[in-house]
């Protein structure tokens, strides 16, 4: 299956990694790692994780306090948000 990222994805992506290069270099390389590995268990197991309506699915990762929201389309995967757990949810689903 194919990924594709969202834009609002992609900023979600891009302001968590620049907060934790702003702390830490280390610390933005493993929260890297961290959303690769989601995003590759949901390549690899994509109807595995819940959904949070008839659509959309969520991967939590297992690091850092985030979820990755996305949904199937044929056979693409489409993330829709990389969602920061301290954020008010309805910031990230309203998107959808």
């Amino acid at each position: 299956m194919l990924i594709k990222f969202s834009e609002f994805a992609k900023v979600d992506f891009d302001e968590a990694y620049q907060y934790y290069k702003n702390e830490n270099d280390n610390l933005a390389n493993k929260f890297k790692s961290d959303i690769q590995k989601s995003i590759f268990r949901i390549k690899s197991f994509p109807t595995l994780y819940p959904k949070i309506d008839d659509r959309v699915h969520k991967c939590v990762a297992s690091k850092f306090p985030f979820t990755i929201y996305y949904i199937i389309v044929d056979e693409v995967i489409y993330i829709l948000a990389v969602a920061n757990h301290y954020k008010n949810s309805k910031f990230y689903t309203k998107r959808f």
